[in-house]
């Protein structure tokens, strides 16, 4: 029994218990999530057997190129990709939309999307660049975000345009660097723009479909579009700015930057549809926090770890906090892993100390009382 299933039986007893429902209407309850249980076991177990099968997949084809690999020049070995690329994305479009094989379909497009993007980048080595077969096959590489991608942000589906927003960038660049004259710096700072006006244009479009009605895809794809811009920004401050150890202060600021529009999007008072997502979101980037917090005081400024500690176990309290006034379980969990973590990297630094052992001690009397003062003591 999953933890979700168990906390809901658990509420339809209590329910029960203090007459709030009868006892036939708590048994037609718990046979109601009792079904859903297995058809959510069921699914969960569809898309690990549909990744297993795109792993074999990609397996497969690996073999297949190492036995076909040797007899093609890099043109032949160019094509092959994009054909078996293609393919496989197709037969992942077919299967979309017939229900059960929906985990299938997303692992067979992901599949497809990557071996397509190998065949646009190893084209470098088939054609030069701004050749008339590199400029028509890079060109080509458009017609994957606009053809698939258009595709998928038509069909309504949650999950796949965030795929197609990210992989769009991919095939973007392809373009740029095989069909045109710009330089390498050029390219980033276009993939920048174009990042940032998605960004803005995604924002708005969840201001207008609070209730993810008419875009269910706006959320998945906003929060893809940040991903996205964790690695535009290293590669932005590392190549065209050239920053050096300092760009993990521009990976700060964009962590910091997606950290506020997400509680802004709580804030905001999204409906639960958001309000499921957006908690989970923020407890992601408060450990996501724990290792650039780390890289930023040891690389950049080379800091001890009493200053990551200070750092992260700060934010972990603040979001504690927040997390214990808003009642989201994933953001306190994460808040607890994110305000041990650095004691113990610390711990393990100043092993032997006493004072690091005085204050590990210290620290963790002060958590025993503070769960003693939280909670009720008639609620286990």
């Amino acid at each position: 029994m999953s933890v979700r299933q168990r906390a809901v039986r658990e509420a339809i007893d209590r329910w029960a218990g203090a007459a709030v429902i009868d006892e036939e209407t708590a048994g037609r309850l718990r046979a109601i999530e009792d079904e859903h249980a297995r058809a959510a076991s069921a699914r969960l177990s569809q898309y690990a057997l549909a990744i297993s099968g795109a792993a074999v997949l990609i397996i497969a084809g690996g073999v297949f190129l190492e036995w076909a690999w040797p007899t093609l020049d890099d043109t032949g070995r160019t094509l092959t990709l994009a054909m078996i690329g293609t393919v496989v994305s197709l037969a992942g479009v077919v299967l979309e939309g017939r229900g059960r094989w929906t985990p299938t379909s997303y692992a067979l497009q992901l599949a497809g999307l990557g071996l397509l993007l190998s065949g646009y980048i190893w084209s470098e080595r088939a054609w030069p660049d701004q050749s008339v077969p590199a400029t028509a096959f890079g060109a080509s590489a458009l017609l994957v975000p606009i053809l698939l991608g258009g595709r998928a942000f038509r069909s309504g589906d949650a999950y796949m345009p965030a795929v197609h927003g990210a992989a769009g960038l991919g095939f973007l660049a392809v373009f740029l660097d095989r069909s045109t004259a710009l330089s390498g710096d050029a390219i980033i700072w276009v993939l920048d723009v174009v990042l940032v006006c998605a960004i803005a244009g995604l924002a708005r479009v969840l201001a207008s479909d609070p209730d993810r009605d008419r875009y269910p895809w706006a959320l998945n794809t906003f929060i893809a579009a940040m991903g996205a811009g964790f690695v535009l920004v290293f590669i932005t401050a590392a190549g065209p700015l050239d920053l050096g150890v300092d760009t993990f202060l521009a990976l700060d600021a964009w962590w910091m930057l997606t950290t506020a529009l997400t509680i802004w999007g709580i804030e905001r008072g999204g409906t639960p549809k958001y309000g499921g997502a957006l908690p989970v979101l923020v407890a992601i980037e408060l450990l996501a926090w724990i290792g650039l917090a780390l890289t930023t005081v040891r690389e950049t400024f080379d800091g001890g770890y009493g200053t990551v500690t200070l750092l992260v176990s700060g934010a972990a309290v603040v979001a504690f906090v927040y997390a214990d006034r808003r009642a989201f379980s994933e953001l306190l969990m994460a808040s607890a892993v994110a305000f041990v973590a650095p004691i113990w990297i610390w711990a393990v630094e100043a092993a032997g100390a006493l004072g690091g052992i005085a204050a590990l001690v210290l620290t963790a009397v002060l958590l025993f009382w503070a769960a003693g003062r939280r909670g009720s003591a008639t609620i286990r």
